[in-house]
């Protein structure tokens, strides 16, 4: 057992059964050193890499030393139709600030305000994309509403027709962004990342250029299969070919004569922007899963942010891959992608000391709850005290060990929290959850007492008599009569058999052939004994119908009431029960 312990404790563990790309298994390998492990079923690993979303079951089962490279909700930015619900939301209450999204509409529920845009416009060409889609499949560009199936969902953007052009060519950048906590956010932007390339010159839309992908989209899965593509041979050379690197496209716009410090720092306002927006989101779900988590480490994630720059320097948002793709089909991709995965392995604090610190506490805690038979729970202030220490401890390993990372979040300055606020307040208002939170205040407010007229002492207050309106459904209830209503409330004891209770005991009349009068049984009245020990006879078999027989007998119930308060009426009644209780 100790062998096996000591087996455990000795590397960290990437689990990749669940990723295709060989750079992660090279990275996680051959530059961290750790071990792998293929086992998907498995729960003996400390970092997990998957291709595909996390969902929070996934989360709640896993331990606090452990990572996943994933958060529970981020598909409300990665696909395209949340993406435009979210911003849309927050363009609405912030139009000058999130105006880094080109105008998008969701098909059908937008399409009348689509097709009003397009009748108003004289050259409308928006693109329309499917809202589940990448590698830009499916994706056509059109200035006729009749060519947009209203039947099926699409995302339709309005195309920018002016974009920002390098060797006449149309562009985009793939940043790869990397999320370490949601609660609170924190926000890295890797210093490389890639530029995609048109293949074809770009020119303005129109009726003969329309349908050429290879000019209007930058999608590396079209343009690849181009005859006119340049693929880069040389990392060294990474301002060559149709794929470059994000560093020579900023030298580039410098030497026109931009401010790239600018432009850089609007592309990490709307980064920060765009992430306020599902913040919420996230923090709910990390929550819910793991609630006793107070580093808030157990996710991370690598986002690749699609944008574009038009002529005037402005940067948009067009997609957010929450899954970007990995594949290393050149030299330039395989060193800028093993960098980015590397150091984002790095950066999120792995190791084995967090793997023993966590079995160590594991078993204090069922040491004290066996000796104790409770389980010890942390107050607020131990609490907050506990957060605060582990972010500054965070903050000084982050410092340390950014590589070619840079934090954008959080700032020094709050000028984000109302983004933050305004996200709050637009997710439980669709969730439902201020509903409910509003309705459990209501509840919990203490009533105020009425204010009571002030009276002399000498005058006694007059009694006020409360009269109970009754209420719409009441009022459609039929009320029982008041002799029902008695009987049912009074029940007698039957005529050949008493109900059996703890002051008397049960009777049992039964009919013998050789007396005229039929003579009580008494029955054992013990708890234990309850079931009587003669089987009564049913109604239908006794010979003698109740109106044949005497007087005396024909009358022995008695009520409940009668029974319980033990002072019987001088009926033949109680005169009965004395005869029967005293014949032993």
């Amino acid at each position: 057992m100790e062998l096996k312990q000591s087996s455990r404790f000795f590397k960290i563990i990437c689990n990749v059964s669940s990723t295709k790309y060989e750079i992660v298994r090279h990275a996680a390998k051959k530059i961290l050193g750790w071990k792998l492990s293929y086992d998907e079923d498995t729960d003996e690993w400390d970092v997990f890499w998957t291709d595909t979303a996390v969902q929070p079951e996934k989360l709640a089962k896993m331990k606090h030393y452990q990572r996943i490279n994933h958060f529970p909700g981020m598909y409300l930015i990665s696909r395209k139709n949340y993406l435009a619900f979210n911003l849309g939301k927050l363009k609405r209450i912030f139009p000058d600030s999130y105006n880094f999204y080109p105008r998008t509409w969701v098909i059908p529920c937008d399409l009348g305000d689509l097709k009003s845009f397009m009748s108003s416009k004289k050259n409308p060409y928006v693109i329309v994309k499917p809202e589940a889609s990448c590698q830009g499949r499916g994706i056509y560009i059109t200035k006729r509403i009749e060519d947009i199936n209203p039947d099926e969902k699409h995302v339709v953007q309005e195309y920018l027709t002016k974009p920002f052009l390098i060797d006449n060519l149309k562009f985009d950048l793939r940043i790869y962004v990397l999320v370490t906590s949601c609660d609170p956010l924190r926000i890295f932007i890797h210093e490389d990342g890639l530029t995609r390339f048109a293949t074809e010159e770009y020119e303005k839309p129109n009726s003969t250029n329309i349908e050429d992908m290879c000019m209007h989209l930058t999608n590396y899965a079209i343009n690849k299969n181009n005859p006119n593509f340049i693929q880069n041979e040389d990392p060294e050379c990474d301002d060559v070919g149709h794929k470059r690197s994000l560093k020579s496209t900023y030298d580039f716009i410098q030497n026109e004569g931009y401010d790239v410090e600018r432009l850089k720092g609007r592309i990490d306002d709307m980064i920060i922007k765009t992430l306020c927006a599902v913040q919420p989101n996230l923090c709910h779900h990390y929550r819910s899963c793991q609630a006793d988590d107070y580093s808030r480490a157990m996710c991370f994630e690598i986002l690749g942010f699609d944008v574009i720059i038009d002529k005037k320097l402005n940067p948009y948002v067009l997609e957010v891959n929450h899954t970007p793709s990995f594949s290393t089909d050149s030299p330039l991709d395989r060193t800028i992608k093993k960098t980015v995965i590397s150091q984002a392995l790095e950066l999120v604090n792995v190791s084995t000391r967090n793997r023993k610190k966590y079995f160590k506490k594991q078993k204090e805690d069922i040491q004290k709850r066996s000796m104790t038979g409770k389980m010890e729970r942390l107050t607020i202030e131990e609490r907050k005290l506990l957060i605060s220490s582990l972010n500054s401890k965070r903050n000084k390993y982050e410092m340390k060990h950014c590589g070619g990372y840079r934090k954008i979040y959080p700032t020094e300055n709050d000028e984000y929290n109302k983004y933050i606020e305004a996200s709050d307040n637009l997710w439980q208002e669709w969730t439902g959850a201020k509903i409910v939170r509003s309705r459990r205040l209501e509840t919990k407010s203490p009533v105020p007492r009425p204010i009571r007229p002030a009276t002399n002492n000498t005058q006694k207050p007059k009694s006020q008599v409360i009269v109970k309106v009754p209420s719409k459904a009441e009022s459609y209830m039929e009320r029982p009569s008041s002799t029902i209503f008695e009987r049912l409330s009074q029940p007698v004891i039957r005529k050949y058999r008493s109900t059996t209770v703890n002051c008397l005991p049960g009777i049992i009349y039964e009919e013998k052939k050789d007396q005229k009068k039929d003579m009580p049984i008494m029955i054992n009245p013990c708890i234990e004994y309850d079931k009587p020990i003669i089987k009564p006879r049913v109604y239908s078999e006794i010979k003698a119908s109740p109106a044949n027989r005497p007087i005396a007998q024909r009358h022995i119930g008695l009520t409940l009431k009668e029974i319980l308060s033990g002072r019987p009426g001088t009926s033949s009644k109680s005169r009965y029960l004395n005869f029967a209780l005293g014949s032993k």
